[in-house]
């Protein structure tokens, strides 16, 4: 039985995806271990699209809501994205740490192979149960958010769901409007926003940026 240390610092927990996983960045952040899943809204440049994609951290797979399926073009763009996901975030989970400063190997294992094991390209599914956008619209991001909505409820199956973008559209702008009134009236600012600062995973003050570079 053997042990290996923790992982040799490496420029990627700097990054600002680094700090993501490790809690700070923003303020409704917390560290992915605590988690079961993350959500990742990902825009797909090249077709002028948003879609959603859920990282089932236990099942290390991406699961990929796209309200606008078909067509050869879209969706290598897309699968092109969601690849580029499955193989960088794995990188990322390992030069973070986390999956642990220490880990027990037994048998024949070593640290080079559960290394080579927890940074191997996670898996993905297309959900091809997503509800469907207008061909003619540009609802992608009112339907991500909604799904984003879905998914922090655990309502991973959107199949059943009756989906009418105007109500959600409607909604969205009152509330919206709502938060913009009531953060007016307050003299409210969102500071950790406007100065780049990040907010500490454990409800502290906020502190620059810089200096969790090396945390």
């Amino acid at each position: 039985m053997g042990r290996f240390g923790p992982v040799q610092p490496c420029p990627f927990d700097r990054l600002k995806i680094g700090q993501y996983i490790r809690g700070f960045k923003i303020s409704v952040n917390v560290s992915w271990d605590t988690v079961d899943n993350v959500i990742i809204p990902v825009n797909v440049s090249e077709s002028f699209h948003w879609i959603l994609v859920v990282f089932c951290i236990s099942q290390r797979c991406l699961f990929v809501y796209d309200s606008l399926l078909g067509g050869v073009v879209h969706t290598k763009n897309v699968v092109d994205h969601v690849q580029s996901l499955a193989t960088m975030l794995p990188l990322f989970l390992v030069a973070t740490d986390f999956f642990g400063k220490e880990m027990i190997l037994t048998g024949s294992e070593s640290s080079h192979t559960l290394i080579s094991l927890f940074a191997d390209p996670l898996g993905y599914v297309i959900v091809r149960n997503t509800p469907q956008q207008r061909a003619d619209s540009n609802d992608c991001g009112l339907y991500t958010c909604a799904l984003v909505e879905y998914v922090s409820h655990s309502v991973f199956d959107v199949s059943n769901i009756n989906f009418y973008a105007i109500n959600h559209r409607l909604r969205y702008a009152a509330l919206l409007w709502d938060y913009a009134r009531i953060k007016q009236n307050d003299c409210a600012i969102s500071d950790s926003e406007a100065t780049e600062n990040v907010t500490s995973r454990f409800g502290g003050p906020n502190i620059c940026k810089e200096a969790v570079s090396n945390v």
